[in-house]
């Protein structure tokens, strides 16, 4: 009976889990339990394009770098690095070539003027160095003996006839009969093919050396200064010598301001050059094109004065149809800073 009491226990339906225990749907897993798609997984949660990495978390254009995207003018290509700009004498040499203008734009100003002032300073040493070793030359003993009796003292000149020195390329005119010589009287004697020109008034003494030109007001030596022929063969050299440092000094001062009112003017061609060619550059830029732009051409006008056997001078108009050009061609190169429009707003932004 045990046994039987124990086989029946064994084998109660209530033990072993009846029909809706051990074959209900309910039990096994329904469909919703075992295939349902929100068990395995929607479509929103399988494929679901922000589950999976909408373009803002894969990255779109703004997080994988556009043109804006840290470059602009200050780092070309997009790069994390911002590419270097150039050294003094990069700058020079880029300046040749319009491809490598969008190297110069990114010159901070300090160096750009650091650039300027050095390259003028260049130039004015060289023009002084060549104006000292042609005043070497000069035998001052002999040349006293060649002037007439003449003095200058309490700031004008006294002397009783004219004196004219004419030989090669040196012209010296001496008369009390005019007040002063001007710029305009020594350049055209220049045009006529005179490298040294040296005009003295009653009042004024006129320099033209290798197209630069200096002049000195006599008052402005003092009343007690006194020259004569005898002072010119003995003190005149030293004299010379203080009179062409000074008057180089203030011409370099005056070629750096000069540099940069020029490269000014230069803006406004350049500004105009980009809006003609639908190029959105920053002023900022255009300015450093322009002041880059003229390294070419004053490099030109330097090299011609230096040489002296050659007398060939480069008209002003000229210069500046040529400078404008080599612009046009630099900006054309340089990076476009026009804004990236924005994408379209759709569904899927939603």
């Amino acid at each position: 009976m045990d046994n039987q009491n124990n086989q029946q226990t064994n084998t109660d339906p209530c033990q072993q889990g009846n029909y809706y225990q051990q074959n209900n749907a309910y039990q096994q897993g329904n469909a919703y339990q075992q295939n349902s798609v929100y068990q395995q997984g929607s479509p929103y949660q399988q494929n679901n394009a922000y589950q999976q990495g909408n373009p803002y978390q894969q990255g779109n254009t703004y997080q994988q770098g556009n043109v804006y995207g840290g470059n602009g003018y200050g780092n070309y290509g997009g790069s994390s690095e911002p590419q270097k700009a150039p050294n003094i004498f990069q700058q020079f040499a880029f300046s040749f070539v319009p491809n490598l203008y969008d190297r110069l734009v990114k010159v901070k100003t300090g160096s750009m003027i650091g650039f300027v002032t050095l390259l003028v300073l260049l130039a004015t040493l060289l023009s002084f160095v060549s104006v000292v070793a042609e005043f070497a030359s000069v035998d001052m003993e002999e040349l006293a003996a060649q002037l007439p009796e003449f003095k200058l003292t309490g700031g004008r000149l006294y002397m009783e006839e004219d004196f004219l020195y004419d030989e090669g390329n040196i012209l010296v005119y001496m008369t009390e009969d005019i007040d002063g010589f001007t710029y305009d009287d020594a350049d055209e004697l220049g045009d006529e093919g005179y490298q040294d020109v040296l005009l003295v008034g009653r009042d004024r003494i006129s320099i033209m050396q290798n197209g630069e030109y200096q002049q000195l007001d006599f008052s402005d030596l003092g009343d007690s200064f006194e020259i004569s022929r005898e002072w010119i063969a003995t003190k005149l050299a030293p004299f010379i010598m203080v009179v062409l440092v000074l008057g180089y000094i203030v011409f370099f001062l005056w070629r750096v301001l000069w540099y940069f009112l020029c490269a000014a003017v230069y803006l406004l061609f350049a500004m105009l050059i980009a809006s003609v060619m639908n190029r959105h550059v920053p002023g900022e830029a255009l300015f450093r094109t322009a002041v880059y732009a003229k390294v070419l051409m004053f490099v030109v006008v330097t090299f011609l004065d230096l040489i002296p056997f050659v007398d060939i001078s480069v008209p002003f108009l000229l210069r500046v149809v040529i400078t404008t050009v080599f612009m046009g061609f630099a900006i054309a190169k340089l990076p476009d800073n026009r804004p990236t429009p924005a994408p379209m707003m759709g569904q899927g932004w939603q």
